[in-house]
């Protein structure tokens, strides 16, 4: 049984086509090109990182190759790996969601090197939808923080104002001798978020207003 084995294991499969390889990569090319889109549209201008973005596109051609060469002799497989166990990835990520993306772009690349395009083409698509659909839910869930600080009698007025808005909570109040300073969370509209900037621009008793970006983990 174990000489069977060993002679199965050496025995060389039939080499693959030029044509059937120039298949094999311009799929995993265009699904790769897909996530690559779908890696874009889920990140902002804060978290995205287009090096890591043709990092993925190399991560699939890379594993596309790598496993039509081993399907050449499956001893090879051993030594693949024995190879790949050397490398060691100490990169941190911007964004937890960076690391499904590089298992994302590994399952791509195996898919199109065994020519299993259809599994490809689905795993993609449900992948990109499932990850479009919760990166839209998250830009809706980001709420904007607003500082406003002025004399301390139009303290008042400042806080009746946020008072009428649905999307606002109060993070901090500070209160000095003749001075405040009042730390909003919103979670409004664009054009709301101009507006109320505008009106605490001509609100007389306010020194100014402080608008900060949704946090964003940046390495």
């Amino acid at each position: 049984m174990s000489k069977w084995f060993f002679e199965c294991m050496e025995a060389p499969l039939a080499p693959m086509s030029a044509g059937g390889l120039l298949v094999r990569l311009s799929a995993a090319l265009i699904l790769a090109g897909v996530m690559m889109v779908v890696y874009r549209l889920c990140h902002d201008s804060l978290s995205y990182s287009r090096k890591f973005n043709v990092t993925l596109m190399m991560l699939t051609l890379s594993s596309t190759v790598l496993l039509v060469l081993i399907q050449s002799k499956p001893v090879y497989s051993l030594g693949a790996l024995g190879a790949l166990s050397i490398c060691r990835i100490r990169t941190n990520t911007r964004d937890p969601r960076d690391l499904g993306f590089v298992f994302w772009s590994l399952s791509i690349g195996i898919s199109a090197a065994l020519g299993s395009f259809a599994v490809g083409m689905a795993g993609t698509a449900v992948m990109g939808l499932v990850m479009l659909t919760l990166g839209r839910a998250d830009r809706k869930r980001a709420a904007l923080t607003m500082v406003v600080r002025g004399r301390k009698e139009k303290i008042g007025d400042v806080q009746a104002v946020f008072s009428g808005l649905s999307g606002s909570t109060v993070q901090s109040k500070n209160v000095f001798s003749d001075s405040f300073e009042l730390v909003y969370r919103l979670s409004v509209p664009r054009e709301e978020e101009e507006k109320l900037l505008l009106l605490f621009n001509d609100m007389e008793g306010v020194d100014g207003v402080n608008v900060l970006a949704p946090q964003t983990q940046v390495a």
